[in-house]
């Protein structure tokens, strides 16, 4: 498994870290931080596939625009800038089950 190792932060970590996956990467993520942040942190940038299939990023980061939806645990369509980050989360970008073909028994 890979790790990205955080390049984007403002300012420098003074907490202990944990490790999420972010599309199979390991990441490290700061308790209390959003996924967003993380995900920003990380150089996540395209986050979300439309139902028409076209790819997005995070356009207001307080849950307005829901520009940064993201699969999280398995459950899509989460807002990834209202989701505080939690130890052992799986986060997929780019998933859309209507574009995919959605799952009958969900």
């Amino acid at each position: 498994m890979t790790h990205i190792t955080r390049t984007q932060d403002i300012t420098p970590i003074i907490d202990e870290t944990f490790r999420i996956r972010v599309n199979e990467t390991e990441v490290d993520a700061v308790p209390g931080e959003s996924v967003l942040s993380t995900l920003l942190a990380s150089e996540f940038r395209r986050l979300m596939k439309n139902d028409y299939g076209q790819s997005s990023g995070a356009f207001c980061g307080m849950g307005v625009c829901h520009c940064c939806m993201v699969k999280i645990n398995g459950r899509h369509k989460k807002r990834a800038c209202q989701t505080i980050v939690q130890p052992g989360m799986q986060i997929n970008t780019c998933s859309n089950r209507v574009v995919e073909g959605a799952d009958k028994n969900v």
